[in-house]
């Protein structure tokens, strides 16, 4: 993977690579709790080490047409679709960090327009939030805890029969409720393409 990374980072950028995001999602609960793609994992690392009052996402909506640049960078796998324990509902995992967000002073929000598998409100560069929402997260931090599913070395799809599918999705829908999110909200079919599961690290969002 180093062959593929840029010679340099520009002059106001900084490589951010697992020796520094795994233990940020370790600090927010370990990636089967947080979610295995980078979207949500570049999240978790600006909330820890930042300290923002807002994030605001753009472009990143987990929704992939069939055909045509998909991506950022033109097309290819729709990585958060792939089959993948963590990643059962990616409308759960955004509420999880909203909300996570919301306890740290931090507002979620969506740039974009159209369809988004993201449940953060949607605003505008000039209508940004001066304060989040206000969630309860007890329940599902204490399922959390109780389940103790716990993958420090942030790769969790080595060894996913240690994880129950069906709690799961159970937590999913604590966190969808913390959110004040309907828990029948996942409305959007996968890609076509989906990645296989288990394949690479952490992938585009």
């Amino acid at each position: 993977m180093t062959a593929r990374l840029p010679p340099a980072p520009g002059p106001c950028q900084i490589l951010v690579d697992e020796t520094a995001f795994v233990p940020t999602m370790n600090a927010h609960g370990g990636v089967v709790y947080c979610g295995a793609t980078m979207a949500f994992t570049a999240a978790y690392w600006a909330l820890w080490t930042c300290r923002p009052r807002v994030i605001a996402m753009l472009g990143c909506d987990m929704v992939y047409p069939q055909s045509g640049p998909t991506h950022f960078y033109g097309t290819g796998r729709a990585d958060p679709l792939r089959d993948d324990i963590t990643l059962q509902s990616l409308e759960a995992k955004s509420a999880r960090l909203m909300v996570l967000a919301a306890a740290a002073g931090c507002a979620m929000v969506n740039l974009s327009t159209g369809k988004s598998r993201l449940v953060f409100p949607h605003a505008t560069p000039a209508s940004l939030p001066r304060a989040p929402g206000r969630f309860d997260a007890r329940a599902a931090l204490d399922r959390e805890a109780a389940l103790g599913y716990r993958a420090p070395e942030g790769l969790g799809w080595n060894d996913p029969a240690r994880f129950d599918p069906a709690e799961l999705r159970a937590l999913d829908a604590l966190w969808l409720a913390a959110a004040g999110q309907d828990a029948d909200c996942m409305d959007i079919p996968p890609a076509a393409a989906d990645s296989p599961a288990g394949t690479g690290r952490r992938a585009e969002g």
